[in-house]
């Protein structure tokens, strides 16, 4: 009997300590994630797709990276949060962002593109299909920027010989799709042709789009990234982009399979619209989010210094937008 005790004594430890040792091993093989806070532009969407997927399909962890995302009241929340490094990272788009750095100085430079050509149009009704025919009627309108929405739709009035005094600008503060739809506008600007035209399309089919790009206002950057200027050679920001460049090639290689993670992820957004919005984010999704195409930047720069929003020229592209070199 003491000999089966001495024997069952020796064995306990051998497979305590065993387990101790695969313990051990197992926290040694688990390497510490870098946390990395993301801010939104405002509250999760499809337009944050590459984001979430990245998330769902690990590539974030992979890199070594715990990645945070935190929704915001605008891209000025986002960018703010960066500037004082609460954030690494936060979504925005260049037109906003070219008149921060040049009106506000915030230290912030755009290191990657999700979608490299401008969302916003204006929407007309089934009944007014051209921008000359908006004179005299009533335009409706919601933008975080007053001054680049006032420029953007005097320069597609002009296109067509019509100015702001032939129109009537109607701020709308919720619901621009329904003031469209009731008659209370004729027409909307700085609507979304990803959300505000696919949700007015389901009620009226035949309303009319006229894309930014095609009217006058040179293409710009809608959904980029960005980060403080003193983070730019951290690895922590080269592995971030790497696995947002998997995250985008696998939405656009498995645009099913991407839409149900992402509905997974939110399923608060599992909606027909939201499906629709995923597949056209998708489609719109750039190939190298990393690039930066300067002559774009340099031409919208541009247009805006012909204009009154901008106190002094506009820097060198240098300091408010980069390319991050991936392979070294």
């Amino acid at each position: 009997m003491k000999q089966f005790i001495k024997y069952l004594f020796g064995f306990l430890v051998l497979f305590y300590g065993n387990l101790e040792v695969s313990a051990i091993e197992e926290k040694a093989e688990t390497p510490k994630l870098d946390s990395y806070v993301v801010y939104l532009d405002w509250f999760l969407n499809p337009h944050h797709a590459p984001l979430v997927i990245g998330l769902e399909k690990g590539f974030f962890k992979e890199e070594g990276l715990d990645v945070q995302l935190v929704a915001a009241g605008g891209s000025e929340e986002g960018s703010k949060q960066v500037s004082v490094n609460n954030a690494d990272v936060a979504v925005s788009k260049q037109s906003a962002h070219l008149i921060r750095v040049t009106n506000q100085k915030m230290p912030i430079v755009r290191i990657a593109t999700l979608i490299d050509k401008p969302l916003e149009c204006l929407i007309t009704n089934e009944t007014c299909d051209s921008i000359a025919g908006l004179k005299g009627k009533r335009i409706g309108f919601t933008s975080s920027s007053i001054e680049f929405a006032t420029l953007a739709i005097k320069t597609m009035l002009a296109e067509k010989g019509v100015s702001l005094d032939d129109v009537t600008l109607v701020p709308i503060t919720s619901g621009m799709p329904a003031a469209l739809l009731s008659g209370q506008v004729q027409a909307i600007f700085s609507a979304y042709r990803t959300y505000e035209l696919e949700d007015i399309r389901a009620h009226k089919p035949n309303v009319h789009p006229f894309y930014y790009e095609e009217n006058g206002i040179p293409a710009f950057e809608q959904v980029i990234l960005v980060t403080h200027k003193d983070k730019l050679d951290r690895p922590q920001l080269k592995k971030f982009l790497i696995a947002l460049k998997k995250s985008c090639d696998f939405i656009k290689k498995n645009p099913e399979e991407a839409w149900k993670l992402y509905a997974k992820h939110a399923p608060e957004q599992d909606s027909e619209l939201n499906r629709s919005v995923f597949k056209k984010v998708g489609d719109l999704l750039s190939d190298h989010p990393e690039k930066l195409n300067k002559s774009r930047y340099q031409e919208f720069a541009k247009f805006l210094e012909n204009s009154a929003i901008l106190k002094k020229k506009t820097p060198e592209i240098s300091a408010y937008a980069q390319e991050i070199n991936l392979r070294n």
